[in-house]
């Protein structure tokens, strides 16, 4: 079935030309949730619409019309069940794209479409197939004495993995490191997928330390946000297109949250995925430089559009990038 109404005709949404080419990667999008759907049903797992996936179904009832991909979250415990298991639920062309399945290390997971192309030029080792998002919600401090310890560990566990040269910067500048030093030694000898692995044993050890839940790489001086576990405790679907996606009952408080007050408002800016090429009849394994073998992909929102781009990622140490795809649209 067509998850997107009209897939192959161009449409006006809030003054603004959604083409087929852009309808056509929403419904391989929507297809790979409805496969998501599928398998969190089975195994009694839940995630929740977030950042532009959630803007668009409140303000939209579907796709922010300069958007390009669907971000989701879930807490850590069951993101990581969800690692288990869905590997052995899906088939091709799904791919769940892991820091553990073929060089992609993005510090999010990934569930993938191999027929289709969402591709970085000139990167070819691992999958670049069209793409959902999905990030773990994990405990972060929220003014108990508990995490008060923890916190500084939790920020150095991710620095170790994602962010080795400044984290090397700050040990020469004297900063004030809380890992012992020969721990931070037997640490960074170790390969990083398997440094990310102690990241993330430490997040779900520690979930319960904390009411307050964030995307750890927003957990940085000025971006963090006041998502809690009990605004999740209560959920409803909203529409999405020709589907339904769930989000907190409290729905324009989490929206509020995100985008503070603008996400009533229509922008549009620089693309949140710039110099991504999209297909949906290409696929994103192949090998070699994207931009010479695939002239007429689309690149970002380029084709129709132009969207808000916000940097996502970061850490308490220093601001990062974003794994490609990262932003807020407004």
């Amino acid at each position: 079935m067509a998850w997107v109404k009209d897939v192959y005709r161009d449409e006006i949404r809030s003054g603004f030309l959604v083409t087929a080419h852009r309808k056509r990667i929403w419904d391989i999008e929507l297809n790979m949730l409805a496969e998501l759907e599928r398998i969190c049903e089975k195994y009694h797992l839940r995630y929740f619409a977030a950042w532009g996936t959630l803007l668009g179904a409140v303000r939209h009832g579907g796709f922010v019309p300069w958007d390009d991909d669907m971000d989701l979250v879930m807490m850590r415990p069951d993101y990581e069940r969800l690692k288990e298991v869905a590997a052995q639920e899906l088939a091709e062309p799904y791919f769940f794209q892991t820091a553990y399945t073929d060089g992609a290390l993005f510090g999010i997971v990934r569930l993938r479409n191999s027929a289709t192309m969402a591709m970085l030029p000139d990167i070819n080792y691992f999958n670049q197939g069209i793409f959902i998002d999905i990030h773990p919600l994990d405990a972060v401090h929220d003014g108990g004495t508990r995490m008060e310890e923890l916190r500084s560990y939790q920020m150095e566990l991710y620095a170790l993995a994602m962010e080795e040269d400044r984290y090397r910067e700050a040990m020469a500048g004297g900063a004030p490191l809380v890992i012992v030093p020969t721990e931070r030694e037997r640490i960074l000898r170790l390969p990083l997928r398997e440094r990310f692995r102690l990241y993330e044993e430490f997040q779900l050890a520690h979930f319960d330390d904390s009411q307050r839940v964030n995307y750890y790489p927003q957990e940085f001086p000025g971006r963090q946000m006041t998502l809690t576990k009990e605004l999740f405790s209560r959920i409803l679907r909203l529409p999405f297109e020709q589907t339904t996606v769930p989000v907190p009952a409290a729905y324009e408080e989490a929206v509020q949250i995100y985008y503070a007050s603008s996400w009533r408002q229509l922008i549009r800016g620089d693309s949140t995925h710039e110099g991504l090429l999209f297909s949906p009849d290409v696929s994103g394994i192949s090998s070699g430089a994207a931009g010479a073998a695939f002239p007429h992909a689309m690149r970002g929102s380029e084709a129709d559009g132009r969207a808000v781009s916000h940097q996502r990622g970061g850490s308490a140490l220093v601001s990062i990038p974003a794994a490609p795809g990262g932003g807020r649209k407004v």
